[in-house]
C-alpha cells in the first residue's frame, strides 16, 4: 500500500469541536460512513497538527505493503439525520478506506463473525486511554491488526500478519498484545460496522456506542466514539496482493 493512497490509514481532522448530538447505533441499523472533513489524521492534544499516526511494513498472508497507522476521524449518520463525527481505526491494512461501500450495518461482533471480542474490548479497555502519541497510535492499530488477521497467537512475528518494522510501535504493540490475559478491563458497547458482504474490498469499521455526546475535542475526551475497523482471516476471503 502506497503512504500517498488512503487504506486504513484516513481520516477527518477535528478541528474545534462543539459537542454535538449523536444519533445512537442500535443492532440492525443502516448508517451511512463519510469522509466529511476531507483533511486527514486526527490532531493530537499535545501540538501535533499532522496528527497521530507512524508508517509501518506489515506482511499479510505472505503479501508485504506498508501503511500510515493511527488515530483516525470519520462520519456516520442514519437516515434523515445529521452527520457525527467519531474516531476510528480500521483492521484491514491492504483495503482501501475510501471510496466507501455504503450502507454500513450495524452488527455484534457475533454477528459480524468474529470470534476474537473479548480481547478486542481487553485490549480497548486496557490501552485506548494511552493513545496520546504517534507512537501509541500506530502501536494500537497494530495490535488490532494482529487480533484480527493473528486470531489468538497475539504475536507480531508470526502468523497471517507480521509487522516487519519495529522500533517503539512494534515493541508497545507486542507489550500490549502480551498481556492480554482477560482480566483487564473490558470496554463496553462495540459494535461492528459491517462493509457491503460480499464485496472483496471489504471494510468493517467498529464504533462504541450508543453515544448522545461529543465533549471538547481531547483524545481521551472522545474515547466513547471509538472506531475499528476489523478484519479476521477465518471469516474473510482470500486476501487480494496489498495495494501499490
Amino acid at each position: 500500500m502506497n503512504l500517498s493512497r488512503f487504506a486504513c490509514a484516513m481520516a477527518l481532522s477535528l478541528g474545534a469541536l462543539s459537542p454535538v448530538h449523536a444519533a445512537p447505533l442500535v443492532l440492525g441499523d443502516q448508517v451511512t460512513v463519510d469522509n466529511k472533513g476531507g483533511s486527514v489524521f486526527t490532531p493530537s492534544t499535545t501540538g501535533d497538527s499532522n496528527g497521530l499516526y507512524q508508517a509501518v511494513s506489515f506482511k499479510l498472508n505472505g503479501n508485504s505493503g506498508s501503511a500510515n497507522a493511527g488515530l483516525f476521524v470519520l462520519d456516520y449518520k442514519h437516515a434523515n439525520t445529521t452527520w457525527t463525527q467519531f474516531l476510528s481505526f480500521c483492521l484491514e491494512p491492504d483495503v482501501y478506506l475510501e471510496s466507501f461501500d455504503n450502507p454500513y450495518t450495524v452488527k455484534s461482533f457475533t454477528g459480524a463473525g468474529y470470534t476474537v471480542g473479548a480481547l478486542i474490548s481487553e485490549l480497548w479497555g486496557r490501552y485506548f486511554g494511552q493513545v496520546n502519541t504517534d507512537t501509541k497510535a500506530a502501536a494500537f492499530q497494530v495490535a488490532l491488526w494482529e487480533l484480527a488477521f493473528g486470531t489468538t497467537d497475539k504475536n507480531l512475528d508470526k502468523g497471517d500478519f507480521k509487522l516487519t518494522s519495529g522500533g517503539d510501535v512494534k515493541n508497545t504493540a507486542q507489550g500490549w498484545l502480551n498481556s492480554l490475559n482477560g482480566t483487564g478491563p473490558m470496554a463496553q458497547g462495540l459494535v461492528v460496522l459491517v462493509d457491503q458482504v460480499n464485496n472483496h474490498e471489504r471494510q468493517d469499521l467498529i464504533t462504541q456506542g450508543p453515544v448522545n455526546d461529543v465533549p471538547e475535542p481531547t483524545v481521551l475526551a472522545l474515547m466513547a466514539l471509538g472506531l475499528v475497523g476489523l478484519g479476521m482471516s477465518q471469516r474473510r476471503r482470500a486476501k487480494a496482493q496489498p495495494a501499490a
